[in-house]
Formats: structure tokens, sequence, C-alpha cells
């Protein structure tokens, strides 16, 4: 099976997008392991070491602000290393993350991993994110309901290059659109499920 990057703005659906691929995948027949990692638990550590705030600072309304570009290829090659390490015939590999430059971050990904991926890219409008990430970060629990800071999103997510990203990087990539409808969201992930489904039978 690829590997299946979950890429978009925080707030864009990509945890709900991963819930909903395996649903709709172990409906197919599919009964190997499914499993999900992302940047968010590297990037918290990194903050929590960075006591005297080098890298990054708190905000008012919560959440921080990334002061060292830097941050970003840490990220992407720290998510490579675990992603290298979970290769397996057996498994289906979601990698999840957010970045302005998906042309910079895809850099940082080896070929090992790179040439057995689909790209998913998942659109949103900016206030339609801003909002779920504030109402995730009151209501929900666990890593996925962290704040991601008015100031950051505006800097670093407002736009973003992936129309740019199928001239840099071989994977076959989809935009899948989502908005506030969660069956047309379904709908859409379903055009994902046939990919990989494909992707596995030309290989």
């Amino acid at each position: 099976m690829p590997n299946v990057f979950l890429i978009g703005r925080p707030g864009c659906g990509k945890s709900i997008a991963y819930g909903l691929l395996a649903e709709l995948l172990r409906a197919t027949g599919y009964k190997g392991e499914i499993m999900r990692i992302d940047d968010f638990p590297i990037l918290k550590r990194i903050f929590e070491e960075d006591v005297e705030y080098k890298r990054h600072r708190p905000t008012p309304e919560g959440g921080v602000k990334v002061i060292d570009d830097k941050v970003w290829d840490d990220l992407s090659k720290a998510l490579n290393e675990q992603a290298l390490k979970l290769q397996s015939e057996g498994r289906l590999l979601f990698i999840e993350f957010s970045r302005d430059s998906y042309v910079r971050a895809f850099k940082n990904f080896s070929p090992e991993v790179m040439q057995n991926s689909i790209i998913v890219y998942i659109e949103a409008p900016f206030d339609v994110c801003w909002e779920r990430n504030v109402r995730r970060a009151r209501e929900e629990q666990g890593l996925d309901a962290h704040l991601v800071s008015r100031e950051e999103m505006e800097k670093t997510y407002a736009r973003d290059d992936h129309e740019e990203l199928s001239k840099h990087v071989e994977a076959p990539m989809l935009v899948i659109k989502n908005d506030s409808d969660l069956e047309r969201f379904r709908m859409e992930l379903q055009k994902v499920v046939d990919a990989i489904i494909h992707f596995k039978r030309l290989k």
C-alpha cells in the first residue's frame, strides 16, 4: 500500500479525513494495518525544550508563534525518519502536516518514502479553518485539540504553494475540497480510496 500524505492548513480536516478514509477502506475489504503520524508531537517537544524562547514564543490568545524558520525543516526531516522506520508491506501509513511551502517541505522526504506515495491536499477556506481550529481547541481533547494561534495562522497558513507541488514531486496528487458538508467531504474522499486501490494494483 502507498504512503498517503494528508496536507493542508490547520483546521482543513486532515484528522477527520484520516478517520473517514480508514472507514471507507475497511468497507472495501482492506484488512491491513492503518496508521497515522503527524509532526505536532515533534513540534510540541521542540517548544518544551526551547525554554529560552529562541525558536518560538507564546501568543496572547494561546498557542505559539514559530520564530526560527529552520523549525519547519527540522519537523519534515524528523517526520521522514519516522516514515522510513514505519514502511511495511502490510501497513497503510498516513503522514499528516501543514506548511506554507510544501515544495520546501517535500525536499526533506527521502526517495524511499516518496516513490511509494500519494499526496492529498485538503482545500478549505481560511476563515472556515480558523473557526474549526478554535472550536477543536475548546471542545476536543488530545493532540488534535491544540490551538494554532491567529498570528501563526495568518503568517504561515494564509496561503501556500500547493499548486506548484506537482512540478517538484513525482507522486500523484489529489485536491479534495472540504467546506462544511460532511457527506460531500466523504464523497470527495472516495476519490482518494480509489487512488489508493488503483495504486496498489499498479504496484
